[in-house]
């Protein structure tokens, strides 16, 4: 009987406070229970935040992710570097002026496949708004490169002077005239059996500038002979050439805009 007796008024002081966190609830009093339990909140996961375990992947994480900025902020760097380099290799030629150089970025080559094939198309990011036209010569340092064949506002399609779409005048150092073809090999045709073309020799733009001043102009670098093939049966002799550039590596060119 005595725990009977014991019993009931433990129930009426636990229902009388239920009842009143209940009316405090309800009426808004309570903000200084939810400010203690914000508290309580808070240095609670600050000490799971010590806790070993917890601790050890946050740093984890927090070291990924400054690797992530770190390895950006370096590509960046690799990139600019690149680019200061081409530009300052660039200038250092005295032709062409680098007045009439317009500097431009490789952002494609849709024809090339790493292993496979060489590039034979650019794209650039420049274009009509950059007052670049059809025909003009692409270059880098005094090596011709290729020619714009097509334009957009902001792009245009290079092809390369190894294409099987290219073609263009030449001569080699000693003056000897021919036709420089792309393809498979880069070659030198058309060359009469009488001039004296010898393995080594360099191979030079002639020069294919329209009354615009657009083209390409004469005196740049198409590569070297490596082979000549001489038969007196045929009309013609023709030289296998090796270009200076590497096109598999190219990221910057210049545009060769003539003045006007």
């Amino acid at each position: 009987m005595k725990r009977k007796t014991g019993f009931l008024p433990v129930f009426w002081v636990v229902a009388f406070l239920c009842a009143l966190i209940l009316i405090f609830s309800l009426s808004g009093s309570l903000t200084f229970l939810e400010k203690g339990t914000t508290a309580v909140q808070s240095a609670t996961f600050g000490i799971f935040q010590k806790l070993p375990f917890i601790a050890e992947d946050a740093r984890i994480k927090k070291l990924k992710d400054e690797n992530l900025v770190l390895l950006s902020r370096v590509s960046t760097f690799e990139k600019l570097k690149a680019e200061n380099q081409a530009l300052s290799d660039q200038f250092q030629i005295s032709y062409p002026q680098s007045l009439q150089l317009l500097k431009a970025d490789i952002i494609g080559a849709p024809s090339f496949i790493p292993g496979v094939s060489a590039p034979n198309i650019f794209i650039i990011n420049k274009g009509l708004k950059d007052n670049l036209e059809v025909g003009m010569a692409v270059v880098v340092k005094d090596n011709l490169v290729g020619v714009i064949s097509k334009t957009s506002a902001n792009l245009s399609e290079v092809v390369v002077i190894n294409s099987s779409l290219s073609s263009f005048t030449a001569k080699t150092q000693n003056g000897a005239a021919g036709i420089v073809k792309g393809g498979n090999t880069l070659t030198l045709d058309n060359i009469l059996l009488s001039e004296n073309i010898v393995k080594g020799e360099l191979v030079l733009t002639k020069g294919d500038l329209n009354s615009n001043g657009i083209g390409i102009p004469p005196d740049l670098i198409v590569g070297k002979i490596t082979s000549v093939e001489k038969k007196p049966s045929d009309l013609f002799q023709k030289a296998k050439i090796e270009s200076f550039v590497n096109f598999i590596n190219l990221s910057t060119v210049f545009v060769y805009t003539q003045i006007k």
